[in-house]
C-alpha cells in the first residue's frame, strides 16, 4: 500500500465487497426436501453484546444439509455473521453432504427423492430473526424436513427441542 502511494498526491486505496453469491433459504429449503435431507438452520442474536469488544456481537448464521437422521449437534453454534454467507458455506458443502447421505452399507438402498415439484415457502428470514430476538444470546436451531420443522434450543446442558410445527410460520403464532 506504501508502494502505490509512494510520491502520489491524496493516493487511496478502494476496496469492495461484494455478497456471496447464493441461493435463497428458501431454495435451499426445497432442495433439502425433495433430496430426503434435512436442513438446519442456526441463529443466536448477539445485538445486545453491540460495543463490547471482548464478545461478538450481531447476529450469527450456519445452514447444514444432513441425513434426516442425523441429530442436532449441540456444540455447532453459528458464526457466520449473514444468512447469505451461511448459505454460500453450505453451497460449496453440498457435493460432500450428498455423498454422505449415500448409505456405506452396499445392501442398504440408496434413498430416492419421492416428492414432485414443491413450491417456495415463504422467506423464513424475518420469522428467524424475530425468534431469534425473543431469545437473545442463545443459539435456536430450526431443523427443517418433509415431516415439518422443530425448533431446538441451545444450552448448557445440550439441545433441547422447543417446538414442532408443520410450519416455521406456525412458530410465532
Amino acid at each position: 500500500m506504501r508502494a502505490a502511494g509512494r510520491g502520489q498526491p491524496a493516493a487511496r486505496l478502494i476496496v469492495t465487497a461484494v455478497r456471496p453469491d447464493a441461493p435463497p433459504l428458501a431454495e435451499l429449503i426445497r432442495l433439502a426436501l425433495g433430496l430426503d435431507l434435512a436442513l438446519e438452520v442456526s441463529v443466536c442474536d448477539l445485538r445486545h453484546h453491540a460495543g463490547d469488544p471482548l464478545c461478538l456481537d450481531g447476529v450469527r448464521w450456519s445452514v447444514h444439509l444432513r441425513s434426516r437422521a442425523a441429530p442436532v449437534h449441540p456444540d455447532e453454534l453459528p458464526y457466520r455473521p449473514s444468512v447469505e454467507a451461511a448459505l454460500a458455506w453450505c453451497r460449496e458443502c453440498l457435493d460432500d453432504t450428498v455423498a454422505a447421505a449415500v448409505p456405506a452399507d452396499p445392501a442398504e438402498p440408496v434413498p430416492v427423492p419421492r416428492s414432485g415439484p414443491r413450491d417456495l415457502v415463504a422467506d423464513p428470514v424475518p420469522v428467524l430473526l424475530r425468534l431469534a430476538a425473543q431469545h437473545a444470546g442463545q443459539t435456536l436451531t430450526v431443523r427443517f424436513t418433509r415431516a415439518g420443522c422443530t425448533l431446538h434450543r441451545h444450552d448448557g446442558d445440550g439441545v433441547r427441542v422447543v417446538a414442532t410445527a408443520p410450519d416455521l410460520h406456525d412458530f410465532e403464532r
